[in-house]
């Protein structure tokens, strides 16, 4: 499994309801099915069932073909709850009970999106669960202050591009070309 999943794609940023992000992956099911890995079928959305007249919606159910196993996607946009794998293992044991063929399938596995984690919480939240989960962090493009600091500007690579460096000054694309051509070891 992956671990982050990068969800640049959607063209989110800002605070984003979890219906929004579920509604953006929906929007781009192709990129995200290419992002979760190979073999991976979408069945349903909001997967309703019924437990004792409560209702549950399961937010994203796939089949994974090449493994031959549901997995269910629960995606939250804030931070890691041990009370996320609680809902999620309930998910993934009524599926597994209800949905997989006990003899040609492999047991439903459960994969918990969150925008950010704690590594230790997440180490001991699904101790008492039998259920396979695991829980994954994503981006959407939103690099980390210090980090947008050290990336160059779309300016900034224009720049370099239409005026390269050649022997430590700014030359014009036709100088350097004309450099190169004639010396191939000039300049970098």
């Amino acid at each position: 499994m992956k671990d982050p999943y990068a969800f640049e794609f959607l063209g989110l940023s800002g605070a984003v309801a979890e219906r929004e992000l579920e509604q953006a992956l929906m929007d781009h099911l192709q990129r995200f099915l290419l992002e979760l890995g190979q073999g991976f079928a979408f069945v349903g959305r909001q997967w309703h069932f019924e437990i004792d007249g409560d209702n549950f919606y399961v937010d994203l159910l796939f089949f994974n073909f090449v493994e031959n196993r549901f997995v269910v996607v629960e995606p939250k946009v804030d931070k890691f709850q041990p009370a996320y794998t609680g809902q999620l293992g309930m998910y993934v044991a009524w599926i597994d009970a209800n949905l997989r063929d006990r003899t040609a399938h492999a047991p439903t596995i459960g994969i918990l999106l969150c925008a950010n984690k704690n590594e230790s919480a997440v180490r001991y939240s699904p101790a008492g669960s039998s259920n396979a989960m695991a829980v994954a962090g994503y981006s959407n493009g939103a690099l980390p202050t210090l980090d947008c600091a050290a990336v160059p500007t779309a300016d900034d690579l224009v720049d370099v591009v239409d005026r390269p460096i050649l022997d430590g000054r700014r030359t014009t694309i036709v100088e350097y070309l004309a450099a190169h051509v004639e010396d191939p070891e000039a300049g970098s």
